[in-house]
């Protein structure tokens, strides 16, 4: 009974040396493909790994670029330091040319840093200005660049498509506003969709369609009953028949 087991460890002995052996001679006989091989392996490990490395600085310049330029924007506009809000100034003039210079500024760091998170918000800060000077196409226009350009994320691309359909609901568009809303609203990672749906509803109804107005506000009841609308939105709810039993039998 012994041996049987030192014959079969025997066996397979042989049979992991035979196979050693063939693998050598594979190896040799193919050892210029192998290395290839292993080169590129390590080539693409590399790549990919250089690639990480570049992308993250990028982001980090860009958001730095960013920094500076909203930082210098709001001085220019005379903000107090440390206030997030552009005050208004009394001289227009003043006010365009100020305009002017940092639509220029913010898209020569989106061009700089297309792909980017901060580059796309560069082009919203762009939009951002375009509105202010009421010139809606070119808002428009900036803001479907970003939404091609910007990285795929529901987040962003979320804000991307409400801020659009802001400027639509400005030049008075309020179905195409609508549209957009519901887009934002469809993104299920988006974490305002919830709101995108009630904006998409309430432009539904600006727009005269509603229908499709009633239907966006059943399903935000079933799907966010909870959350809390500004007063003329439920009030706006209310007189279309579609209002939470709760708010028709309180009055509210």
């Amino acid at each position: 009974m012994a041996k049987h087991p030192t014959h079969h460890a025997g066996e397979t002995l042989d049979e992991i040396q035979s196979a050693a052996d063939r693998l050598g001679a594979f190896l040799q006989a193919n050892l210029r493909v192998v290395a290839i091989a292993i080169a590129l392996l390590l080539v693409v490990a590399g790549a990919v790994s250089l690639f990480l490395t570049l992308r993250k600085k990028a982001d980090g310049e860009a958001s730095i670029a960013l920094s500076d330029a909203r930082a210098d924007y709001l001085e220019a506009m005379g903000a107090p330091p440390g206030s997030l809000e552009v005050p208004e100034l009394a001289n227009p003039e003043a006010a365009k040319r100020i305009r002017e210079e940092y639509v220029a500024r913010y898209n020569e760091i989106a061009d700089a840093h297309t792909g980017t998170v901060s580059g796309a918000l560069a082009r919203l800060e762009v939009a951002e200005l375009q509105m202010r000077a009421n010139e809606n196409d070119k808002a428009l226009e900036t803001l479907r660049q970003a939404r091609a350009q910007a990285p795929s994320r529901p987040a962003l691309q979320g804000v991307i498509l409400q801020q659009e359909a802001q400027v639509l609901e400005q030049a008075e568009r309020f179905a195409e506003a609508a549209d957009l809303h519901e887009q934002a609203a469809n993104l299920e990672a988006y974490p305002l969709n919830d709101y995108a749906l009630a904006d998409a509803a309430r432009c539904r109804v600006v727009a005269g369609e509603l229908d499709a107005a009633r239907a966006l506000y059943a399903r935000l009841d079933a799907e966010a009953p909870e959350l809390q609308l500004p007063d003329y939105q439920r009030l706006q709810r209310r007189e279309l028949g579609g209002g939470k039993p709760s708010e028709a039998a309180t009055g509210e």
